[in-house]
């Protein structure tokens, strides 16, 4: 079970199997991270802080044998990348933040095998 929890400052706390890893991430992040984790549990002890400030990336190992990871951009943005190919999502004045996570979280699904 994982839990993501929102404090002063856009400090959230990530708990996952009784331990806990503290990682700094700004209001974006910290909301896609929770939709991510609801999906995924297993990227959640592969999460670490960056590419950016505020941001998150968290990799796994497709079937395939590549790695599949995810980041997020300071400027609300989630790519979700497979070896050397990526796809974005959100980013952009008319992006929808749940519509954007949800075809993030599609797309991990799809190079996870699971779609």
């Amino acid at each position: 079970m994982a839990t993501v929890s929102r404090r002063s400052r856009q400090v959230s706390f990530i708990v996952l199997h009784q331990r806990a890893l503290r990682v700094e991430l700004n209001d974006y992040s910290a909301r896609f991270l929770a939709v991510l984790l609801g999906a995924f549990p297993e990227f959640g002890e592969r999460v670490v802080a960056g590419p950016e400030a505020g941001c998150f990336t968290a990799e796994c190992v497709a079937p395939s044998g590549s790695t599949i990871w995810v980041t997020t951009e300071e400027f609300g943005r989630v790519t979700v990348g497979c070896g050397a190919g990526h796809a974005h999502f959100g980013g952009w004045a008319e992006s929808v933040d749940a519509d954007d996570f949800e075809a993030a979280v599609a797309q991990v699904r799809r190079l996870l095998g699971r779609a």
